[in-house]
């Protein structure tokens, strides 16, 4: 159950930052390559780190209820460290040098925003709990809300394909370590 949680989490947070799709700018004045590039080499930067964090797995221990629940509280905590950074990271990105710069990222900061949401309010649930049963409870329950994102998920990564940004992406070094979102989308 914790693998899932954590998967579709990290899973949610990597179709964000899916880097596929198709379409072209319709702008007449189209930035130079080398400069959409750079910049998409940026957004996806700013989503790296927080997707390589949420791969890890929290440490249970349920036979001392303080470690499960600081170890727990500690682990959603630094998650939400981490999409905060990636999202004062890509507020800063909005006026890039394409047409949708500011589109796609907004979708990103949309997902990562709900992501955000869907940790803190855990730790928050955890946090204030008084026994194991209510931490497992609260990890439970984030893991059904993460289920319940793979169409957001689904529908961000289509958003992402609109912009016309999938040529500076697959060029984008940042953005490689993201390939795997393809993979781990949903598909329907």
């Amino acid at each position: 159950m914790r693998r899932t949680a954590t998967a579709l989490v990290a899973g949610c947070l990597l179709t964000v930052t899916a880097c596929t799709g198709g379409g072209s700018p319709t702008s007449s004045s189209a930035p130079s390559e080398a400069d959409v590039v750079a910049w998409m080499d940026k957004v996806c930067g700013a989503v790296t780190g927080t997707s390589k964090l949420m791969s890890d797995e929290p440490n249970f221990d349920l036979t001392d209820q303080a470690t499960l629940k600081s170890g727990l509280s500690d682990w959603l905590g630094t998650k939400v460290a981490a999409v905060d950074k990636s999202l004062n990271d890509l507020k800063a990105l909005e006026d890039g040098p394409h047409p949708k710069s500011k589109e796609l990222v907004t979708t990103a900061e949309s997902g990562l925003g709900q992501v955000r949401t869907l940790l803190s309010d855990t730790k928050s649930k955890v946090d204030s709990s008084a026994d194991a049963t209510q931490i497992v409870t609260a990890f439970t329950e984030m893991a059904a809300k993460a289920s319940e994102m793979d169409a957001e998920a689904s529908n961000v990564q289509r958003k992402l394909g609109e912009t016309g940004l999938a040529a500076a992406a697959q060029k984008a070094d940042g953005c490689k370590d993201l390939e795997l979102s393809t993979s781990s989308a949903p598909t329907s």
